[in-house]
């Protein structure tokens, strides 16, 4: 087991490592214009996808694991929810694409298409981690990543193409590789869809939302936290701004994801196991135990972003402006912070009402929207980054002291 971790992990850092690098490249050579399109597009998508598939992807995850008979049919009945999910949310972000993007034929094919084909690289995914297939499916998103890669390299270069579109073709390319990779490499027996047939039963259908609507919002409001300060700049000053806060952010959350991924990956089993074997008491010894890698991964992160930061902001991505530590600190510092709600989240969730944690973060983006809407026209891109660090700051000292309460309850009992 412990094996199989080390090597899940490992391949984990490609794709990782490869997604820092498309930001990089993509900022130098398409400029902050056209990468604050792709990005409002891009959560656009992610947003209707959450919305329409994300519980299925969940329940998939969580009832195959166990299901030994009946997989054929059960199998169908989430292949056509994921028909029906994809048909949705594809017919969303069209709409959102004609009615506030503006989208030409071209723009709305390709952001249709990837929307559409997500889902099913996600639904492969989900089929998977269900059978703990962990390296198979990093090795699915690894082939992802260096396909979008090569793509965009060879979109730059060959054909000297400088839109967004570039990456959404380079993004369809590598489902559609993805895709065709999956089929040839299945392991017989693990997937065993009926396409002749449709299986809809409103009953599991039903069983489907109401395990998986929970998870799903959080994911929800969780992108809402990501992107609603991006809409919100676009608006008030423009695409160029919203692409310069934009990959700032997609940079420095996803650098810190990178490095602090082993800590959670590993921390959140040994939290669960720890608490399934009825000691419950000592679950809180193993989350401060992860919390005290968090702060050291944190700060070895933040001194190497300090050193290389003029080069890198300056010279390979080109957006000297930037350099400006009211804007990059907040942004650094939410980052970690949301690492920590992260941690946090997974062991409160054990012992907590689920919806009281939706909650918190439902006010959270709440609160986070009205601070931009009254900052931004004044203070403008700080003001967002601020408002990041205030309401991360915010959702993570309340996750804090609940952990805090109930560890004590634990222990008086």
């Amino acid at each position: 087991m412990k094996r199989e971790v080390l090597i899940y992990l490992l391949s984990r850092f490609i794709p990782a490592a490869v997604g820092l690098a498309v930001i990089v490249l993509a900022i130098r050579v398409l400029g902050p214009v056209e990468y604050g399109r792709y990005s409002l597009l891009l959560y656009t998508s992610l947003i209707a996808v959450t919305l329409s598939f994300h519980s299925v992807q969940v329940s998939i995850m969580k009832f195959m694991s166990g299901m030994h008979r009946e997989t054929s049919l059960v199998m169908s009945r989430f292949y056509d929810l994921t028909i029906l999910s994809a048909l949705t949310s594809t017919a969303l972000v069209v709409v959102a694409g004609l009615w506030y993007f503006d989208l030409g034929v071209i723009e709305l094919l390709l952001v249709g298409l990837f929307t559409f084909l997500n889902h099913f690289c996600l639904f492969h995914q989900a089929i998977l981690q269900a059978y703990h297939r962990n390296t198979r499916s990093a090795i699915l998103e690894g082939t992802n990543q260096l396909v979008i890669i090569a793509g965009l390299i060879a979109g730059l270069f060959l054909f000297r193409l400088n839109s967004y579109l570039l990456l959404f073709g380079a993004m369809v390319f590598s489902q559609i590789c993805v895709l065709i990779l999956r089929s040839l490499t299945r392991v017989k027996g693990l997937l065993t869809v009926d396409l002749k047939h449709i299986y809809w039963d409103s009953r599991f259908s039903g069983k489907v939302a109401e395990f998986g609507y929970g998870i799903a919002l959080w994911l929800l409001f969780s992108h809402l936290l990501m992107a609603g300060d991006r809409f919100l700049i676009m608006e008030r000053m423009g695409y160029h701004d919203a692409g310069l806060y934009s990959v700032l952010k997609d940079l420095l959350f996803k650098a810190v994801t990178f490095a602090s991924y082993p800590i959670y990956f590993s921390y959140q089993t040994k939290v669960a196991d720890v608490w399934n074997g009825k000691h419950k008491s000592e679950a809180w010894k193993v989350i401060k135990e992860a919390l005290s890698f968090e702060f050291l991964i944190f700060i070895i992160v933040f001194i190497i972003f300090m050193v290389i930061k003029p080069t890198l902001l300056k010279d390979i991505m080109r957006i000297p402006e930037a350099d400006y530590w009211p804007l990059y600190l907040p942004v650094l510092f939410s980052a970690f912070l949301w690492q920590i709600a992260l941690l946090l989240h997974r062991y409160l969730e054990l012992m907590f009402n689920k919806l009281a944690l939706l909650f918190a973060l439902v006010a959270t983006v709440i609160v986070n929207i009205l601070l931009n809407l009254i900052l931004i026209p004044r203070y403008g891109l700080m003001a967002s980054s601020v408002a990041l660090l205030l309401t991360t700051g915010c959702y993570s000292i309340f996750l804090v002291i609940m952990a805090l309460l109930k560890s004590r309850k634990i222990y008086a009992g």
